[in-house]
Parts: structure tokens; C-alpha cells; sequence
């Protein structure tokens, strides 16, 4: 017959090994959950809610107007609002970055978007006023 200690010994044991087996998965899904909680996407870092206005069409309210904008640009509001345009409101399977540069990602973004949507003046990367017109329909 065991000894009041060995059963407590493999009482607790048994109830260590359970608890760990009960406890691990919560604490790996946990981990899980934090992770992609402790990083937010691009998008959520840096949207804003786009809405239509009347007097400029679809905008993020980074920028209201339609000044031709390329890669390298310092209008970084025009910038910002093409960005969010394009994450908000298009097909685009690329998840751009808010960020105001207007540089390879976006350039590649712009480029897409002419394409795939035969904006006039063809796939030349420029946002001109056939691409605005586009972005802000």
C-alpha cells in the first residue's frame, strides 16, 4: 500500500502534468493572439475613413486637390490620399503603406491601376487628371 507521501507525491505530479497539458495550448493561442495584436496591420495604423464629397469627389481628406503626382513627389498629403484611395477603394491585391513617399510600391500600385482599369493616358506611373478622376469617382 503506498506511503501518504508517494500519494501525494503522484497526486501532485498528476496534477502538475494536467495543468501543463491544460494550460499550454491556452498560452500558445494566447501567444498567437498577441502577437498579431501587438502589430497592426498598415492599413489599420493608417486609415482614414474615406467618404464622397460633392464639391471634390472621393477623398480620404488628406488632400482635396488633383496636382500631377509621380514617384519622388514632396506633396506627401496628395501622396497619402492616392495610397489610401487605392488601399480603400480598388482591387489592388497589395496592402500599401500610408506613409506620404511615393516611391517603388506606390509607383508599382499606380501602374496597376491604369492597367487594369484603362485609365487614359496609359500605365506611365503619373497620377495626372485621369488618374485623379478615377481615384476620386
Amino acid at each position: 500500500m503506498p506511503t501518504p507521501f508517494r500519494r501525494t507525491r503522484v497526486l501532485s505530479i498528476l496534477a502538475l502534468a494536467a495543468g501543463l497539458l491544460l494550460t499550454a495550448p491556452v498560452t500558445a493561442a494566447q501567444a498567437a493572439v498577441g502577437s498579431h495584436a501587438a502589430k497592426p496591420t498598415a492599413q489599420a495604423a493608417n486609415v482614414h475613413a474615406c467618404t464622397y464629397r460633392s464639391t471634390v469627389g472621393f477623398t480620404c481628406d488628406y488632400y482635396y486637390g488633383t496636382a500631377t503626382i509621380s514617384e519622388g513627389s514632396s506633396n506627401a498629403a496628395a501622396v497619402r490620399e492616392i495610397q489610401d484611395i487605392i488601399n480603400q477603394h480598388t482591387d489592388y491585391p497589395v496592402l500599401l503603406s500610408v506613409d506620404g513617399s511615393f516611391g517603388p510600391n506606390t509607383l508599382t500600385a499606380v501602374e496597376w491601376l491604369q492597367r487594369q482599369h484603362h485609365i487614359a493616358g496609359g500605365a506611365d506611373g503619373i497620377v495626372g487628371s485621369h488618374t485623379w478622376e478615377y481615384l476620386r469617382r
